[in-house]
């Protein structure tokens, strides 16, 4: 399943996730300059180049493995992204989100996209699990997780590095599997 595989368009009630473009690149250095939209990123990307951005993407977009989208409003404005890293073999997929764009924030576009993902992996690709990693103390993040029917698996102990505030930090391991989404969607 994944080899040539390429982002498809996907489409939910609000928003639509489209394939990553270099163009794009400029988005993510707006946002990434702001602390508390890279907090529970684990990753250095305050005061990141534009031409860093493109060279990702243009990895992400040659990739046989992951699948990279551009979050898109209602109104058309780009607002952050999401992305699957793919385990045919396995039948299972790995998710990351960030909604870039803090206007955009608390207005359900993050669950929305969950749910389009959750459809494409389990109804699409037939898939039998979708994993995450998150902060612990990401709690609004946890959440909506949860709502979604995620299930914590476990804590990975100072797992990640977390550059704002320069410290290791705790992740929780979440997933669901075909079978949870199955009888979610049959309530």
């Amino acid at each position: 399943m994944c080899e040539n595989m390429k982002s498809p368009i996907l489409k939910g009630p609000r928003v639509t996730l489209r394939p990553i473009k270099l163009s794009d690149a400029s988005d993510y250095v707006r946002w990434f300059k702001d602390k508390e939209v890279v907090r529970y990123l684990g990753n250095k990307l305050l005061n990141i180049k534009e031409k860093g951005v493109k060279d990702f993407f243009s990895k992400m977009i040659r990739s046989k493995e992951n699948l990279l989208w551009a979050i898109i409003a209602p109104d058309g404005v780009h607002i952050g992204n999401t992305v699957l890293r793919l385990d045919d073999g396995n039948k299972r997929a790995g998710f990351g989100i960030v909604i870039g764009d803090k206007k955009y924030w608390g207005q359900g576009y993050g669950p929305e996209c969950l749910k389009i993902l959750e459809n494409y992996v389990f109804k699409k690709l037939n898939y039998n699990r979708l994993h995450l990693t998150v902060f612990t103390d990401n709690r609004r993040a946890v959440k909506a997780y949860q709502k979604a029917g995620f299930k914590k698996e476990g804590i990975l102990r100072k797992h990640i590095f977390a550059w704002v505030g320069m410290e290791y930090c705790d992740e929780y391991m979440m997933s669901i599997l075909h079978q949870e989404w199955s009888a979610k969607k049959h309530k």
